[in-house]
């Protein structure tokens, strides 16, 4: 058993926020494992009765890619065994622009808590929606980071009674974000849930941690981990070969740095928004013992 799919059976037995919350499929059952019952606040997030949904809609930008292995980096880390996550590819808005598809990169960070709205969206939001219903009938809330634009988070939160919208969280850091996004679908997420506006994630000072710079000497400790550097070394492959044929390439990437901008979302609802940028992360999560 690898490391990293122990990883995932920790966490699948760890997931018993209540019995009305289905817990999400992993690879394998470990045969013990610390109780999830009384895991302390992570930042915003109850692991006993939260939920987390990472939207990515890997349309147009190589950065979503990065970001996968951003946050699959936070939960590789033993203090976020008890998180509850599920993931979404190909949750893109109105943009042009080619879909990047990242099927072994998603399996690498999320193992089976991912859905793919690019191949079959209506399956992707029905199990969204299933997900989301559990935790709020459960008496949690569920956070939404919006790595991507806000049409299918609309969709499946419209699956839910309406007197739940009020304990979903939805967190986005960008105005062209904002902008692909449909506008009957923003108008709806932002007044009909819990819409949290923080500063992009693409720029320094500014109140979030800067995840964007040209500066690659981070590399060698991401790709060295023996945890997470089979994520970035797929990340980085996958960032690579796309990037210079993609409708927007992003200057970071071309100058063999590094953009998982949209992991500010995570940091934010985990409380590590007092991140200064890339450095800070790698010391926090990147490092072993």
């Amino acid at each position: 058993m690898t490391i990293r799919t122990l990883k995932l059976a920790l966490t699948a037995v760890c997931m018993t926020i209540a019995p009305a919350v289905p817990a999400i499929a992993h690879d394998h059952a470990a045969p013990s494992a610390p109780s999830c019952d009384d895991a302390p606040m992570i930042g915003k997030f109850d692991p006993n009765r939260d939920l987390l949904i990472a939207n990515y809609d890997s349309k147009p930008d190589v950065d979503d890619l990065q970001s996968v292995a951003g946050l699959g980096t936070m939960l590789a880390d033993p203090a976020f065994a008890c998180v509850r996550f599920i993931a979404t590819a190909g949750a893109y808005g109105t943009q042009d622009g080619e879909f990047i598809p990242a099927s072994k990169l998603f399996d690498l960070a999320f193992g089976k808590n991912w859905v793919d709205a690019h191949a079959d969206r209506d399956a992707a939001v029905a199990r969204l929606t299933k997900e989301a219903r559990a935790t709020l009938e459960a008496g949690g809330n569920v956070w939404i980071t919006e790595a991507g634009q806000s049409d299918v988070s609309a969709a499946f939160i419209r699956g839910l009674p309406e007197e739940m919208w009020g304990n979903v969280h939805l967190v986005q850091h960008s105005d062209w974000n904002e902008s692909t996004t449909s506008e009957v679908d923003i108008y709806f997420v932002r007044r009909k849930v819990r819409y949290h506006r923080i500063s992009d994630g693409n720029f320094a000072g500014n109140g979030t941690p800067s995840f964007n710079t040209n500066d690659g000497s981070h590399w060698p400790a991401l790709l060295g981990d023996p945890v997470i550097g089979p994520i970035w070394k797929e990340a980085k492959r996958l960032s690579d070969l796309h990037n210079p044929t993609a409708a927007y390439v992003n200057p970071a990437v071309s100058a063999g740095g590094l953009d998982f901008s949209d992991t500010v979302e995570p940091a934010y609802v985990f409380g590590y928004e007092g991140m200064a940028g890339v450095g800070d992360f790698v010391e926090r999560f990147a490092r072993r013992p």
